[in-house]
């Protein structure tokens, strides 16, 4: 059998700086524009065409960096599929694009969707900035950015839901859309990710020291990432507020509270992290340094895989 490979560009427009704008809310109007490209690398897909891998994956990249996120430099990913878990490498490929790999095969669209954005998200939110200390990245705050790229994953699914209904990338996906919002439906729902009469706060109060010393809790970045999802769902420009998430090296292995700090002072719209502060309970201090000289913690493996991926298997890991 043949081996094919697929590799198209798309064009997205420069999100900028500027607070959302409802008369261009995907920045059409502005000038500079940069291209993301998507290649599927041969292997076992299963009972697919890759070129249908690929349609479906564009529409994940579109919808969420160009639609949500916004892109500031040309981005690369190179997908492959594997078993055991999906996962963004730390390592570049050859022509420094992104790698990552995943788990869904033959045409459960869904499941691709859930879990390339997933690790988009990782990338958009600088996942590989952390602190490196003898070949580990510090860890003290992942669960945070596993339960955003939680809430990226059911986040999408909803926007595609919308966008397949009226618009599939081919018409053999007419009404597909309903599949999306259907599984997006069945994990918001799943008892597991229910606060209860608990605020987010008091949550958090109650399980900060489990967070920061195991980071890929599933069940617990959950709850977290369902108590997120309404803050996007009301405002989607604040997706645009992760790409200053992780803003250096030494941010990922802070205190939360400290971690957030360094956010607020990075991102130019403080709207987001100011109101992750609120729900989590915490002091607000507009950027200024929270480190209470805790030393650098670190965890994880070379690469952004390990247990936290066990989360984003969709349906066929459920």
């Amino acid at each position: 059998m043949a081996m094919l490979m697929v590799a198209t560009s798309i064009s997205i427009p420069q999100s900028g700086h500027a607070g959302f704008d409802a008369l261009d809310p995907l920045g059409v109007m502005r000038e500079k524009v940069h291209a993301i490209t998507v290649e599927v690398a041969p292997g076992d897909w299963g009972d697919v065409d890759p070129r249908d891998v690929q349609l479906v994956l564009e529409s994940v990249a579109k919808e969420f960096l160009a639609g949500s996120v916004g892109v500031e430099k040309d981005l690369k990913f190179r997908v492959m599929p594997r078993s055991g878990a999906p996962r963004v490498l730390y390592d570049r490929g050859v022509s420094g694009e992104y790698q990552i790999l995943l788990t869904a095969r033959d045409e459960r669209w869904f499941q691709y969707a859930y879990q390339f954005a997933h690790e988009l998200c990782h990338v958009a939110s600088n996942f590989d900035r952390k602190l490196r200390v003898d070949d580990d990245h510090g860890s003290a705050n992942q669960w945070f950015e596993e339960a955003l790229c939680e809430t990226a994953s059911l986040y999408t699914l909803m926007r595609l839901a919308v966008r397949w209904r009226t618009l599939p990338p081919t018409r053999n996906w007419i009404g597909y859309g309903d599949t999306f919002a259907a599984y997006a439906e069945k994990l918001v729902q799943e008892p597991h990710r229910q606060l209860g009469h608990r605020s987010l706060s008091e949550w958090y109060s109650e399980n900060s020291d489990s967070l920061r010393h195991n980071p890929y809790m599933r069940e617990k970045n959950e709850i977290v990432a369902g108590q997120l999802l309404p803050l996007f769902e009301e405002h989607p420009e604040y997706w645009r507020a992760i790409a200053y998430l992780n803003p250096n090296a030494a941010s990922s292995a802070k205190p939360f509270a400290a971690y957030l700090a360094d956010w607020y002072a990075a991102s130019p719209d403080k709207a987001l992290p100011a109101r992750v502060f609120a729900r989590f309970g915490l002091e607000n201090v507009a950027g200024a340094s929270l480190d209470t000289g805790e030393g650098a913690k670190t965890g994880g493996t070379q690469n952004q895989a390990a247990p936290h991926d066990n989360a984003v298997l969709g349906p066929g890991g459920d």
